[in-house]
């Protein structure tokens, strides 16, 4: 039977600052069911504000849907994705992501689940790190 789940029936928090540096706000707008494997969430950044380090044990789709936001992998050339672009976070490979310094940004996170853990965090992205990640993307 097909359903609608309705906006802000699952809630929304605050990005917890053992996961994210700045504002962040989470929109749960549907998990994971018998018959669907991945949750949906809108991400919303104020300027600044990134997820810590992380992975997916089944990856991750990030639709842009305001602002800018960069990302990083380690050993890859950060980038800035702009509305209407998509990220796609491979199985494991450990990145953030999160607003640039002069704007906000927001994406729809549609995450995978395994086991059901849907990301496994490591540690904060430091200003440096975040500020070097911002310039290589700005290159």
């Amino acid at each position: 039977m097909q359903e609608l789940e309705s906006k802000g029936i699952h809630g929304n928090f605050k990005g917890d600052n053992k996961f994210f540096n700045g504002n962040v706000k989470v929109s749960m707008m549907f998990k994971s069911n018998e018959w669907r494997n991945f949750s949906g969430a809108l991400v919303e950044f104020e300027p600044s504000a990134r997820s810590a380090w992380h992975t997916h044990p089944q990856g991750q789709t990030l639709i842009v849907t305001n602002g800018e936001i960069l990302t990083k992998v380690p050993g890859q050339k950060a980038f800035i994705a702009k509305k209407g672009d998509v990220i796609s976070c491979p199985i494991g490979v450990k990145h953030f992501h999160g607003a640039t310094n002069t704007s906000s940004g927001a994406h729809i996170a549609l995450t995978g689940e395994k086991d059901g853990k849907n990301v496994e965090w490591f540690e904060l992205v430091s200003d440096k790190e975040y500020k070097e990640a911002l310039d290589e993307a700005k290159k």
